[in-house]
This record gives C-alpha cells, structure tokens and sequence, in this order.
C-alpha cells in the first residue's frame, strides 16, 4: 500500500477572494512514469459562451528562472459535453492557450501528456523527474488554471495514481488511500503547486524527533542498498531542529516539515525549498558513501533554513500573484547568499561536516571566488538580478563572465556580517540574534511576510549599530577586484595555499572525476582532458587554451589527470609543462610558463587573533 501523506492543513498565503466556480478536478496517471510518461487530466468548471485563457505554470517559487516544461507538454487536447474544443496560443506568451467556451458548457475537459527528460538530461531545471523506481513530481508540471485577477486562491481536488508496489510521500493533505496511489483534500493552487510528491519502490521513512514531532526524512532510492543512513548522519539530521532554533528562534514557520529526498543514478541533482517540505535529488549510493555524503552535507541544512528564508520571509519583490510574471532577483544575495551561510553554519553545528571540513569549505569557497575575475567588471548585485539568464548556462567560463555565484559569496559576506556583530558587540551578539528576530515569529503554519533592503538593514541596527548600508553598497553594488575575506581574517584565520589538498578538496575533485588546478595554472580539466572553466589572465590563458579544447599529452606523455598533476607540481623545481591540445579538427603544442607548482586552497590560524571561527561553528542548539 502506499505511505499516507502528512496529515497537513491547506495554506493560503494570500488573502483570498473564494472563486465563484467549484474546485478543478486533477488526475494525474503517474503509472507508466518507467517509460517518462504521465497523463494529466484537468476538470476545469467555466462559465459557457464566455473566453477563457488556461496558463501552464512558468515561474515557480524558489526555482529564480522560467523552469515551466511546457516544451515537453504533448497530446495537448480541450474537451466541453464530450466535444472537442479547438484552442489557440497566445502569440506572445506560449505558456499560455485560449479557448473559446461553448455555450451553454459548464466545464472543460483538458487532457495531457508529460514527457520526462532521459537520463539526467536537461539538469536540474526540471521539476519533475523519474527513473524506473524513483519519482519527484511536481504539480506545476502536470496542471493547467485559468487565468484570473488572484489565480492562487483556485481550489483543486487532486488524485495520483502511481506503478504497483510504489509508496508515496507529500504535504499534501490526504483525503483517501487507494491501492495504486491517492486522492487529497481540496487545496489552493499556491498550496498545491507548493507541495511536490516523492514516490517509488524502496521507500524508507525516519522520524527525527519521535512519533509525535514535526519533523521527518522520506528517502526513495532505485534500490534497496541505499536506504541504509549510517549512524552518524541520523544523529546529524536529528540535530537540525534544535540547530534552527537556535539561529530562527522557537517558533517555527510550519506546522511539520519532511526533507523529500529522491536516490537515483538517473535523475539531475537538486535541492528545491517548500514551505513544509524540500525537494532533495543526490545519487543512489549516496547516503552509503563517505565521500559524497562529505559533499552533500549543506544540502538539508540549507533547505530546511529556506523555511524561514525565502518562504516565510521573502524578498516584496519576489511575492507574485501568478505563475507566469518574472520574478524580480535582485536581493538573491539575501534570500540565497545568507541561505547558503545558513547552510554551512548548521552543517557544522550539527556535525553533518567537522569544523576542519567547515574550514576547508570557506578556504575553497574564498579562492573560487577569488579566481572570479569578472567580479571587475561585474557586481553582485548584477549576478541576483541577472540569476535567470545564469543559472543554467554553461560551466566554462565562469571565471570571465560569473555565474550565480551570489550563493558562494553570499556565505563570505554573511560571515563577514556575523564576524562584525561578534567584534563589535564583544561577543555578546550574532548573526544568530539578528536571524532571530528578523526571520523568526512564524506562527506554527505556512505564511508569506514580504521585506525589502531597508528592512534587513533596519533589523541589523537593532542588534549591532553600524553602517550596514555603506557596507552592503560597497559589497554589493559596486565591482571589486577580491571577494570579502574579512570575515575569515576577522575570525582570525587566513586563505593560504599548500602543496597538498584538504581531505575536502581531494573528496570533491575525486567525485568530480576531473582536475581542479585553478588555483595553480588556473584550468580545471575533466576526467578524459576536456578544457572546463579557465581563469582569465592565468598561466593556462595566457598560453593559448580555451574551454572546449582537449588536452591529449602532457610533456609528450598520454594525457592523465595524475599526469597532468604531477607535472604541474613539478614546475615547482624547475619542470616544464607542454601540453599537446585538440582543437577541433587540429592539433597545437602548448607551452606553459609556470614555476608555480601544485597549490591547493586552505585556511591558515592567525598567531595572537582570537578563533572567532571555532566559536561560530560550536553546536548552539538544546
């Protein structure tokens, strides 16, 4: 049979006029989702003889871009008494069709196919994914509403059914369990689309704080094998709760909260914030496996902290009363850079990373953003406002044009924030006091409370004064050459260099199955000698090579990335470092000067200043 869903009461984050018409009816056949297929069928009440526009979803909440599959929306058909209707796109906008109601009809019938992307194919802009045992389905996707004046407020009655033997997982509240999936309580749009699905065969469910609390993990994995969460990340997650609260305050802005996390080989990595439940995607063997468990441990801390940031509170400008307006992302570097500080903060508090990982995270954090060269020429604030035109294009170059990367540097400023509160106050305020009182007050149940810059900064004056809007100006809106490293020094450490990487660095080079040498000849190389990301003005650019191009010998020798390695440290004491590239159709030796050897980012203690570091990453939580 499969797994109840939470037993959740339906949101309305708006206020909300009751639309005259009855709730839509949606089905959604998810039985044939082995072969990348599910139908979709709407039961729309309209008035007859009047026009209707029918929206597919666009923007969703907490996604920064358009991520609307309406590209893979096929046997798309509109029915009134069994008739077919014909419907037209709008020329301007594709995502959305218009119909001409019949007379005398009172409801239409629309029917759809979803086409799921193959494999990982399309990345992690797709919402809904599955392989031949996993599901995470997002209802966006497999809807569409009329438009209207406050669309949120629509009522839908829905029902999944899914393959034999499958579980399944959502806020939703359940109405009936059927043997083959179930149907839910009537709820609003917002709630609806604000509530994914998680499904499959091998199901496992963890409750982190007893029968009776508020908090849990569903996982579902292609195979019973990675079920099995060892016992050290249990008492890791268990420790999340405890860790909020004591940067968010008690009050919590749900009523239960379940980290939905799918398993697979198969289906794009993700991690997608809800207001009562997240969205996670890692690999199949990924809870089994040392490594890649070390490079998931932000992932649920810095979901579970979008509760509070960027659900609860939310920048004015991102709270829209459709799904089809652009979002305005100017203030990402609050909503997801100060998320990301959050999510490394509790990692370490709940000991999901040791403080030697914490560490080694801000030490890689700092030189990637230190080889960001386009940070001359581009602000931070212009990577927020421009998040939906970067968040998926290419991983070359980065370094030249930036990419989102408001998320790391959002953690060097933020910490930079913390580290100012500490020292100013004398250690008798934090970040943890201004998180409190800004993004804490939630009343036991979903909401939405809307803020601009003025009220962060508003917030921070009353836990520490200082010149907040000078230093975000300075941080934010203006170009500078280097990214903010005051707090690691403030905290008294250093961003260093050595000859070896961390266990950190070396894990997440390991999982990339590439060479990361930026900080060294400033190339990162994949597994088979394929040119990522390069660095501008770098030893690697300044000797001819490109993104694209493909490394085929080093020093006369077959490309290898152990190779490739020990010739740059070797540089080190006089060795040279020629590599022979394919270019397309041709072939060219590259001469690269560097005397450099192999330097692998870490952070350093600073004699006679005081760890403000240690203290920040120190457990909080009772």
């Amino acid at each position: 049979m499969p797994r109840p869903a939470l037993a959740l009461v339906a949101l309305v984050l708006v206020p909300a006029l009751a639309p005259a018409q009855d709730h839509i009816a949606l089905t959604v056949d998810a039985s044939e989702v082995g072969r990348k297929v599910i139908h979709v069928r709407a039961v729309i009440p309209v008035a007859g003889g009047q026009p209707v526009a029918l929206c597919y979803p666009k923007w969703i909440p907490g996604r920064h871009r358009p991520v609307g599959q309406i590209a893979n929306v096929t046997e798309f058909r509109v029915k009134a008494g069994g008739t077919a209707v014909e419907w037209k796109r709008d020329d301007a906008d594709p995502f959305s069709v218009r119909v001409s109601v019949p007379e005398g009809a009172k409801e239409l019938d629309v029917t759809f196919d979803l086409l799921l992307a193959a494999g990982a194919e399309g990345g992690a802009q797709f919402m809904t994914v599955a392989s031949p045992k996993v599901m995470t389905m997002n209802w966006n996707d497999v809807l569409v509403y009329p438009k209207l004046a406050r669309p949120l407020a629509l009522t839908f009655k829905a029902n999944v059914k899914l393959p034999a033997k499958w579980e399944f997982m959502t806020a939703l509240p359940l109405d009936v369990l059927t043997g083959d999936g179930g149907s839910f309580k009537e709820v609003t749009l917002e709630t609806l689309i604000d509530s994914p699905l998680l499904a499959g065969e091998h199901v496992k469910l963890i409750k982190l704080d007893g029968d009776k609390g508020a908090h849990r993990v569903m996982l579902a994995c292609d195979s019973p094998d990675g079920l099995e969460v060892p016992e050290a990340t249990l008492k890791a997650w268990q420790r999340l709760p405890a860790e909020a609260a004591a940067i968010f305050g008690p009050a919590k802005p749900y009523e239960s909260y379940t980290f939905l996390l799918g398993l697979s080989n198969h289906i794009p990595g993700a991690g997608i914030e809800h207001h009562q439940s997240s969205d996670n995607r890692l690999s199949e063997l990924a809870l089994v496996k040392a490594g890649e468990r070390k490079a998931a441990a932000t992932l649920f801390p810095h979901e579970f902290a979008h509760a509070w940031n960027g659900k609860y509170r939310r920048p004015a400008d991102m709270i829209l009363n459709d799904y089809q307006t652009a979002q305005q992302t100017r203030l990402l570097w609050v909503y997801e850079g100060l998320t990301n500080y959050f999510g490394w903060l509790m990692a370490a508090r709940t000991g999901l990373m040791s403080a030697d990982e914490a560490r080694d995270y801000l030490a890689m954090t700092a030189a990637r953003m230190t080889n960001v060269k386009a940070r001359g020429w581009r602000p931070l604030d212009d990577t927020a406002a421009a998040a939906s035109t970067l968040f998926d294009a290419t991983r070359s170059w980065r370094s030249a044009r930036r990419a989102v990367d408001f998320y790391d540097e959002g953690t060097l400023l933020w910490l930079e924030v913390d580290v100012l509160i500490r020292t100013q106050t004398k250690g008798k305020k934090s970040l943890d006091d201004f998180s409190a009182a800004f993004f804490g007050g939630g009343a036991g149940k979903p909401a939405v409370k809307g803020y601009r810059l003025e009220n962060v900064l508003d917030a921070l004056n009353e836990v520490s004064p200082h010149d907040w809007k000078a230093h975000f100006a300075r941080r934010v809106e203006v170009v500078a050459e280097a990214p903010p490293l005051d707090g690691i020094t403030g905290g008294g450490w250093k961003l260093a260099y050595g000859e070896k990487p961390t266990d950190l660095f070396a894990t997440m080079e390991g999982l990339s199955k590439g060479v990361n040498l930026t900080d060294s000849v400033g190339v990162a190389v994949a597994g088979d000698g394929l040119v990522g990301d390069l660095v501008p003005n770098s030893p690697a650019a300044k000797a001819g090579l490109a993104p694209g191009m493909k490394l085929l010998a080093v020093n006369g020798r077959r490309f290898s990335p152990d190779g490739l390695k020990t010739a740059v440290a070797a540089t080190a004491t006089g060795g040279k470092l020629e590599l022979l590239v394919e270019n397309g159709d041709f072939f060219k030796t590259h001469a690269v000067e560097y005397k450099g050897g192999a330097r692998y980012p870490r952070l350093e203690k600073q004699d006679g200043k005081p760890d403000l570091l240690s203290e920040i990453v120190k457990p909080k939580g009772k």
